[in-house]
């Protein structure tokens, strides 16, 4: 059983293609879809009342922005707008992130922005909005966006099919990230193998299930896993194959982590 978002139809000016492209981004209405690369898209007037979405992805050793401390001890980027590490879920998403400061709950203020990072990709998104209220649930969509085109443009740069995987008795097709030189397995076929009853939420992007007693929440894009309230690191985020079918990969240590 593979992770399915479920979407409505959409209706748009023109549909763009890359590699990197997540099934989400053709879940936005909007009059005008631009494409700008590979991996950077731009949309305007989206149907639920934002003027103007950015989706940009590219290569770490492309991202020149500092990291700084102010004043309360807050870690943020050295960038013209406001960003302060975290994200609007409180959840973590690559090796870090920076979000527009305080604005999960508010429909004032006009724009949503957060950065993420990990040791081998960068990217952001972008929302602003019209003169009208922001949408409510605009942080966390924003933050879904993010998420998952992290993940898919993580595992089109880096991930190539490798050796199979035992695990619990049987074989998995195996993968293997490049740079990190980590091995994955789809999610599915490791639940499978472990007798492994899972639920995923799709606002969150988070999988959840219970292994041995133990509560476990995996994010997706995050190199983190939560086991009992306890983060535990990852070797490499978790990411959606480069394929049509965009099942959830995950390293083969998860397995070990979650024992």
């Amino acid at each position: 059983m593979k992770l399915i978002l479920i979407c409505s139809t959409i209706a748009a000016v023109a549909i763009v293609t890359a590699e990197s492209r997540h099934s989400i981004l053709d879940t936005i209405e909007a009059r005008t879809i631009r494409t700008l690369g590979p991996s950077h898209t731009q949309f305007r007037q989206i149907a639920n009342g934002l003027q103007f979405v950015n989706v940009y992805l590219y290569e770490r050793d492309r991202d020149r922005a500092k990291v700084v401390v102010a004043a309360d001890g807050r870690r943020r980027l050295d960038v013209q707008a406001i960003l302060f590490e975290g994200t609007f879920s409180e959840l973590p998403l690559g090796t870090e992130c920076f979000v527009t400061p305080g604005v999960e709950r508010s429909t004032t203020q006009q724009n949503r922005r957060i950065t993420f990072r990990t040791q081998y990709e960068a990217g952001s998104v972008y929302a602003s909005a019209t003169t009208q209220r922001m949408p409510l649930g605009t942080s966390l969509w924003v933050e879904k966006i993010a998420r998952l085109s992290l993940a898919k443009y993580a595992a089109d740069m880096r991930i190539r099919a490798g050796a199979s995987q035992a695990v619990n008795g049987r074989s998995l097709a195996g993968f293997t990230a490049q740079k990190s030189n980590v091995n994955f397995v789809r999610f599915a076929d490791w639940a499978t193998a472990r007798g492994i009853q899972y639920t995923y939420d799709s606002a969150k992007c988070t999988i959840s299930f219970t292994r041995n007693g133990k509560s476990v929440l995996l994010p997706i894009a995050a190199k983190a896993v939560r086991v009992n309230g306890t983060w535990r690191d990852l070797p490499d985020i978790v990411m959606i194959s480069p394929d049509r079918e965009e099942r959830t990969l995950v390293p083969v240590a998860l397995d070990a982590l979650t024992n």
